[in-house]
């Protein structure tokens, strides 16, 4: 144990560092939480729910599973699970790619338009009530900031580009 970061004084960075990492941890298990309450009325996990939203925004509702996968931000054997449990509930079915048929795509099915209608403006509400205490400035400095110590975007010099 390292004494000097383990136990370091208020106002330190290390306490700076462990009360941001606590304050991100908190908010993302509460949403998540919350999300999920919200999608298990609906016979869902909250992955499955964005999966449908997901595929409801692709072009003509389908695409190629490791896409999903991009795009949900999971691998590819989350990904065919997820599309597993929502191929059983007839929410999504597989199909053969139109030009290649090495690939398959996940296609949004009618009850799966159905349930993502009903269910998706709930999630949406709860995500925007979880953040309501931040103005959209604020909310645009969070994600910049988080995304700048994810090293998604370039530390600024302080220099126009």
């Amino acid at each position: 144990m390292n004494r000097e970061t383990t136990c370091a004084g208020p106002g330190s960075r290390a306490a700076l560092v462990r009360d941001a990492t606590a304050a991100l941890e908190g908010m993302a298990e509460a949403l998540s939480r919350e999300l999920d309450r919200h999608a298990q009325a609906f016979g869902l996990s909250d992955a499955k729910l964005e999966l449908l939203e997901v595929l409801g925004c692709c072009r003509g509702d389908r695409t190629c599973l490791f896409d999903l996968g991009d795009r949900l931000g999971v691998t590819r054997p989350n990904v065919t699970k997820l599309v597993d449990g929502l191929e059983r509930n007839g929410f999504v079915e597989r199909m053969p790619h139109p030009s290649d048929r090495r690939m398959v795509q996940a296609h949004l099915t009618g009850a799966g338009h159905e349930v993502a209608g009903q269910a998706l403006p709930g999630r949406t509400e709860r995500m925007l009530t979880a953040w309501d205490r931040l103005s959209d400035e604020e909310l645009v400095d969070l994600v910049r900031l988080l995304k700048r110590a994810l090293a998604l975007e370039p530390v600024s010099t302080g220099q126009p580009a």
